[in-house]
């Protein structure tokens, strides 16, 4: 028999999978984000087609009005994929927990949530993060600007130069922004739904983090596999405390392409490799 921390119970889903469990986590994941992505690469490429018209016409740029500008666009745009993301992670858990077994009645547990208020919560952590983004977006263009000028090209030159150096980049950046943002907000979900299943049903909840096993996952993250806590807690993720994957705490360095989950468990249900 596996030790005790390996025996975990999860509320009203009996035997768990934690590999299916991981797998139906990361394909919702997935599909959030390569939606998103669509949305951000063309928000990029409007801006960048807008701003330089303007440059090759006029002359006119300047990045901290452009960031101004994109932020119009970006923030409402964030906003709208995490409120997206919260739901789906909502409704994963609630017919998870409702089509379970020995769930003896419906589980409805978003129904106790101000929803708005949790996803605000969110994205108030995250409004700093959002604005550095645009305005090193606006900045990249600034200093390619610059360096055409330099070279003592013309105006059309300079927007073309521009466009031929960030298109492919703004492109790659709105994959990794994708990507982070839709981890970090669906941990983040998973996480304050059962910290309120613990709360409103007096549970005694644990939670437990599961790395992809494969060569692109981060040492640390891959040392992490399987490690158990009270959901109050905090993982140790290579010596700094996280609360869950996608964690801010984490830093860049252990947030950034981070594909891991958290299983949620409580004491009646068993949680197997």
């Amino acid at each position: 028999m596996k030790p005790l921390e390996n025996r975990l119970q999860t509320f009203r889903q009996g035997r768990i999978n934690t590999r299916a469990e991981y797998r139906k986590q990361l394909v919702l994941r997935n599909n959030l984000e390569k939606r998103f992505f669509k949305r951000l690469d063309t928000l990029f490429r409007k801006f960048l087609n807008v701003n330089m018209y303007l440059y090759k016409e006029f002359g006119l740029y300047d990045p901290t009005i452009a960031a101004q500008n994109l932020n119009e666009d970006f923030i409402p745009l964030m906003l709208s994929h995490y409120k997206r993301v919260f739901q789906a992670v909502y409704k994963l858990n609630e017919d998870k927990y409702v089509n379970s077994k020995k769930a003896d009645e419906a589980f409805v547990f978003g129904r106790s949530v101000d929803f708005e208020l949790v996803v605000n919560e969110y994205f108030n952590t995250r409004q700093l993060i959002l604005s550095g983004i645009t305005q090193r977006v606006a900045n990249r263009i600034s200093k390619t600007i610059e360096i055409g000028r330099a070279d003592n090209l013309t105006l059309p030159q300079i927007a073309k130069l521009v466009s031929d150096k960030f298109l492919p980049i703004s492109r790659s950046r709105a994959s990794l922004i994708s990507r982070t943002e839709t981890h970090s907000a669906a941990s983040f979900a998973n996480h304050s739904y059962h910290a309120t299943v613990e709360k409103d049903l007096g549970l005694k909840m644990l939670k437990q983090w599961v790395s992809k096993k494969d060569g692109r996952t981060r040492s640390s993250h891959s040392a992490a596999n399987g490690q158990t806590v009270d959901m109050q807690e905090d993982f140790l993720i290579g010596g700094t405390p996280m609360g869950f994957a996608g964690d801010s705490k984490g830093g860049a360095r252990n947030v950034i392409n981070c594909r891991c989950v958290i299983i949620y468990a409580d004491e009646q249900d068993i949680i197997l490799d």
